[in-house]
Parts: structure tokens; C-alpha cells; sequence
């Protein structure tokens, strides 16, 4: 049974996807404009069952074989999988039906970041006091290249999957933290910071709880600031700007507010685009949302293509990995299993 939260989504969801528009005469394929008139009526059936109480409607499934022109994430329109917190289709962002009633529909990372922010935004405030640390337990798999004497190319390794843990102080980088990953042994303490001020809550390289609650919510001025952090000589400030913002998503914690302006600066970024079936290192399907660029080697040699795709839930449309590219047949990325906040290092939660 679809939950009724989920369901009053799921009907909003269904109204913005046509707008003012009858599905008969909408711009749909023969299949969607069925299927959306039997869910209409679905619909309408379980809003107002007989003596005012909500009937049991089943919400038909569409036919097979048939082109969808509606999109719709993870294989089917949620609202008919009752996954209505992961429905996503809406209109072409910026417009809606065309003059006539003409729904054109269509789907961009744009709006799917947006619906991702409003589930970061109601996720429950922390209580956060200085003395504890930031709690990230994760799934990781990356690759390792030494170089090779006289300049030649290097050998490089792919670590198996395994378990990484690590604790990051909420306030003060000056604070040791510890890190447990077998990659680099099996325990290893993390230092402070050297070389600055202390006490000191970080930046975008190290950031701190302390450093993101202090973030402003706008997401053209979080851009501005992370352009201004992240660029250098060489290196292309989308890419660099995207690629922080992963940092903190991956291995830090923000408070939700601050989590969902970060996923809105990231949609004015040029060039992100929406997978809607994208999979992280485990093998669990999700939606990506990704950046790509291409970095020439050397004239004799042919660019190299990077990408790198954050993965969200289907269903909660909260944020649970990134990968970033294949090596050796094996899909390098995290995925993170666990975080807190915790009161001291080597607390699990």
C-alpha cells in the first residue's frame, strides 16, 4: 500500500506533470495517453470513494512494448510503482503546457537536483557541540598508479572492495582525527593542520561541521565562493567546483539546509547532466547526476575522458555515492554505509 504522504506526492506530482492539459489531447504516445487517463481516474477514484472515505483504486500498469514519452526514472512512473518519492517526471523546466494544452514534457539534472534539495532540506537538524567528531563509514574501490622509471607509464593497481571509516573533527582541523582503511594500514591517525591559525574550522579541501553550517543557503553565491576556492592554473573551474562539492558529500556532514543549496549551486553548473539509470560500486541501481570533461594528454596521444557521477536514491532522492570511471573492467567509487556525529574518536554510532 502506497503511504499517503507518498500518494498526495504522487497526485501533485501527476497534476504538475500535465499541468492544464487533457492527456487526450496531450502530446503523448497512444500507450502514455491511456495510461495516464486510466491513473487520472485511478486518481480520482481513491479521492473521492463513496461516502467521503478514499477508495482502494489500483493504479493500472502501463503496456508492454511501448515507448514511454514521458520519462520516468528507474524503469517505470513511480506513481505507479508507488515509489512516489522518486517520481520524476515533470515538465520541461521553466515551461509548462504549450498553447492548445500541449504537454511538453521532459526531464533535466536541473530539476531532479532540485527535487534532491528539498529532500536534503528535510532531513533533521543535528544538535552539534565542538568536541565531537564527524562519523563516515563507507564501501570504497579506487586505483592506484606508480610511475614507472625513465618517465614511461606507470603500473596501475585496483584496490579490492573494502570498508573505509573515518573520524573528522567537527570544529577545529587543528584536532587529530583518525582514519581506518586498509588500503593505507590498517589504522592511521590523521594530524591537525600545520602551517595555519588554530583553532580553525577548515575550508573546501578540509571543511569542518563548524565550516559548512557557516555557508550561506544561496546557491549562486556558494558557486561564486567555490569557483573563487577551487580554481588554478590548468584546471577547469566546473569541473573543480563539482568535484568539492562531491568532496563534501562524500566524506563530510552538512547540515540540510547547507546540503540542499550545495545540490542547487551544482545544477547552475554548465554541462551536469541527469543518468537516469546509473549504479553505484555495489551493483545498487540509483539515479546519477554527472559532469564530464576531456583533458588532452600530449599531442601524440588522444585526450583522456573523465567523468564522474554522483548517485542518488531512487525512492528518499538522497545522496549515497559517486564513481568516477572504470579501470580494468571494475568501476572505481564509494558508496557511504553510515554517518554521525559522535563524541569521540573511534566511536561508532
Amino acid at each position: 500500500m502506497v503511504p499517503r504522504s507518498n500518494f498526495r506526492r504522487a497526485v501533485t506530482d501527476i497534476q504538475s506533470l500535465l499541468g492544464d492539459a487533457d492527456p487526450a489531447t496531450a502530446d503523448l504516445d497512444d500507450a502514455t495517453r491511456a495510461w495516464l487517463l486510466e491513473t487520472r481516474q485511478a486518481i480520482t477514484a481513491r479521492q473521492r470513494g463513496p461516502g467521503g472515505r478514499r477508495a482502494q483504486a489500483l493504479v493500472p500498469r502501463r503496456a508492454r512494448g511501448s515507448r514511454w514519452r514521458v520519462l520516468a526514472v528507474a524503469g517505470a512512473l513511480a506513481v505507479a510503482a508507488g515509489l512516489a518519492g522518486g517520481l520524476l517526471a515533470a515538465p520541461q523546466a521553466g515551461k509548462g503546457p504549450a498553447v492548445g494544452g500541449r504537454a511538453k514534457l521532459s526531464l533535466t539534472a536541473a530539476w531532479f537536483l532540485d527535487r534532491a534539495a528539498a529532500a536534503a532540506a528535510r532531513q533533521r537538524a543535528l544538535h552539534v557541540r565542538d568536541g565531537q567528531y564527524m562519523y563516515i563509514a563507507s564501501e570504497v574501490r579506487w586505483a592506484t598508479t606508480t610511475a614507472a622509471p625513465g618517465g614511461g607509464d606507470g603500473r596501475t593497481v585496483v584496490e579490492p572492495l573494502h570498508k573505509r571509516e573515518i573520524w573528522l573533527p567537527v570544529s577545529n582541523i587543528c584536532k587529530r582525527g583518525l582514519l581506518k582503511d586498509p588500503s593505507p594500514g590498517r589504522a592511521m591517525k590523521l594530524n591537525g593542520a600545520r602551517g595555519l591559525s588554530c583553532p580553525n574550522r577548515g575550508g573546501w579541501g578540509d571543511p569542518s561541521y563548524r565550516f559548512l553550517q557557516s555557508l550561506t543557503a544561496g546557491p549562486h553565491t556558494l558557486l561564486t565562493m567555490l569557483y573563487a576556492a577551487t580554481s588554478g592554473p590548468g584546471q577547469g573551474r566546473d569541473w573543480q567546483a563539482f568535484t568539492a562539492i562531491g568532496d563534501v558529500l562524500r566524506e563530510a556532514i552538512a547540515p540540510p539546509d547547507v546540503s540542499a543549496a550545495l545540490y542547487r549551486a551544482a545544477a547552475l553548473i554548465p554541462g551536469v547532466r541527469l543518468i537516469p539509470h546509473a549504479t553505484d560500486i555495489l551493483g545498487q541501481p540509483g539515479i546519477g547526476v554527472q559532469l564530464a570533461r576531456t583533458v588532452p594528454l600530449s599531442p601524440h596521444s588522444a585526450p583522456l575522458r573523465q567523468t564522474l557521477t554522483w548517485i542518488f536514491n531512487p525512492t528518499t532522492l538522497l545522496w549515497i555515492g559517486e564513481t568516477d570511471g572504470t579501470v580494468h573492467g571494475k568501476v572505481m567509487g564509494s558508496v557511504v554505509l553510515n554517518r554521525a556525529i559522535v563524541d569521540q574518536l573511534g566511536q561508532r554510532p
